[in-house]
């Protein structure tokens, strides 16, 4: 799978530098920030790489492929046994998923050092989870158990798919040889009901 989605974005990359108006107007860039899964409200990372290349003035497309890991401990448990030994039986909830992100870029500010606007993007997500629907606890007084019960029950899939849109605004201030420094702040959401706001410092290079 991972290999058949690298295939397609060296593909596309391809295609798109060849057919762009203005190769020289391309930039290359890393993010890496953090970010919250909104359907558990849970906290974690994203990264990611985008490219891109100008459509007009001040007028880019932008392809990227990024990540997110959201993980927190949740449904508390610990417990003791019959010789004093204290165990954890927290579960631990962990959202992770890969996207292709495609769609445009427009700046309203572009200097030689400063660079300001606002991307609109679609989203097409791969996402796993061991966030379940229903979780419930069986004591040993309802078990006659030495020990506590985890009782799990989820309705849907564990692993998805889906399409989305996430819009963000961004700032870079070039240091030096055309590398620039940045930050971006996003908010993206899918036709799962999952929304995932995130901010990201970026480091990027014009060519």
């Amino acid at each position: 799978m991972q290999k058949n989605i690298l295939f397609f974005v060296f593909t596309l990359l391809t295609t798109l530098s060849i057919y762009s108006q203005n190769n020289n107007a391309s930039y290359l860039e890393f993010m890496f920030g953090r970010s919250i899964h909104g359907s558990g409200d849970t906290p974690g990372y994203h990264y990611g790489f985008n490219y891109g290349n100008d459509l007009s003035n001040k007028l880019y497309w932008q392809l990227g492929f990024e990540g997110t890991l959201n993980d927190t401990p949740d449904f508390l448990l610990t417990y003791e046994d019959s010789q004093g030994n204290v165990y954890d039986g927290s579960l631990h909830t962990v959202t992770a998923g890969y996207q292709l992100v495609l769609g445009l870029r427009y700046n309203f500010v572009e200097t030689n050092r400063h660079k300001f606007g606002i991307s609109i993007l679609s989203v097409y997500r791969y996402q796993a989870t061991s966030l379940s629907d229903i979780y419930s606890t069986l004591y040993p007084a309802a078990t006659n158990l030495p020990i506590p019960v985890r009782n799990i029950i989820r309705f849907e899939s564990g692993r998805t798919f889906a399409f989305g849109g996430s819009l963000r605004l961004h700032y870079s201030y070039e240091i030096a040889n055309s590398y620039s420094l940045g930050i971006v702040a996003a908010f993206q959401a899918d036709i799962n009901e999952d929304t995932i706001p995130h901010y990201s410092l970026k480091i990027g290079k014009s060519f």
